[in-house]
């Protein structure tokens, strides 16, 4: 396991809720000074150009982003994945706790490949080398 998860691990709730609450508000503000100058970047390279409109400003590149967000969507689930999930029912429900039950064991992965994955795939490797060879041969004799 990383130095980083394991130090994550030992801190307290309400710091790791503090340190994702400040991260996500910085993310936010690169998000919208990202996406601001981009609009404005764009607007101003192409449509005074191609339709004899007016350059902008960040602030107005900023509020036509939020407005195509507004009128576009927010990028969320599209009613197919709600519809298909109506009709799997409760078989689909117990299946989402088994996936979310195997996945907690990915945590160990790190180490397990440190101690023994890395043996194990090389040996597997050379099993599968040697694997065909035999077969070919094994084919070749009932034909």
């Amino acid at each position: 396991m990383s130095e980083f998860k394991k130090n994550m691990d030992k801190m307290p709730n309400w710091a790791k809720y503090t340190l994702y609450t400040i991260l996500g508000i910085a993310a936010a503000f690169l998000f919208c000074l990202l996406f601001g100058n981009v609009i404005m970047w764009l607007w101003n390279w192409l449509m005074p150009g191609l339709f004899g409109l007016r350059t902008i400003g960040f602030w107005e590149g900023l509020g036509l982003f939020l407005l195509a967000k507004i009128l576009f969507g927010f990028g969320g689930s599209s009613h197919s994945e709600s519809g298909d999930k109506k009709h799997c029912g409760k078989k689909h429900r117990n299946g989402e706790k088994a996936e979310k039950k195997d996945w907690k064991d990915w945590e160990y992965y790190d180490d397990w490949w440190e101690e023994d994955g890395k043996a194990a795939f090389h040996e597997y490797a050379e099993h599968m080398k040697k694997e065909p060879d035999t077969e070919e041969s094994a084919g070749a004799e009932t034909k």
